[in-house]
């Protein structure tokens, strides 16, 4: 029983190779059930699965990592979600710089639109400058938070986001009337 006292973080921690085989083959159904689930065919599950065991037994053994909350298992799943997050942005921000997604506007042909798209454009003509900046940089350039904050005067991301917020709101009430 005292082999059995120290637990697999501990073995992780002290670099045991049989640990990691144990996490890898303990969690693997069920992370690749659940980001499976979550995805769509274009993502390499195994990759990512194997991505994400790497990157945990690296933060036990170099940074000795303590979990204070949550299971081996959450902490793995949290890794593959931002991993996962983080292959979605490398893939399409270069496309995003390399289209350059200049800031044009295009004539539009009012006869084609829709009510709900009318009403999307007199809302967003009747926004102050600073919502409209702040919206067009992250709904139509696709900017992040962090992002917007290099290019603007916010001081930092959550109040990027919460002016966002407050735009959107503020948009959505002019576009419904005040109805929603």
């Amino acid at each position: 029983m005292a082999k059995n006292s120290i637990t697999v973080e501990d073995r992780l921690r002290k670099g045991d190779k049989q640990a990691l085989e144990e996490v890898y083959v303990q969690y693997k159904r069920t992370f690749l059930s659940f980001f499976g689930s979550r995805t769509e065919g274009n993502v390499d599950l195994e990759d990512l699965y194997q991505d994400s065991v790497i990157a945990l037994y690296q933060n036990f053994v170099l940074k000795n990592l303590q979990l204070k909350k949550g299971s081996l298992k959450t902490y793995l799943f949290a890794i593959g979600k931002n991993k996962l997050a983080a292959s979605f942005k490398d893939k399409y921000t270069p496309l995003r710089q390399e289209l350059g997604f200049a800031e044009t506007f295009f004539e539009l042909d009012e006869t084609q639109l829709s009510i709900e798209q009318k009403k999307l454009i007199q809302g967003y003509i009747k926004l102050g400058e600073k919502c409209k900046e702040i919206l067009r940089l992250y709904y139509y350039r696709g900017l992040t938070d962090k992002e917007i904050v290099e290019q603007t005067e916010y001081k930092d991301e959550n109040t990027s986001k919460r002016n966002r917020s407050r735009c959107l709101k503020k948009l959505k009430t002019l576009i419904h009337g005040g109805t929603k």
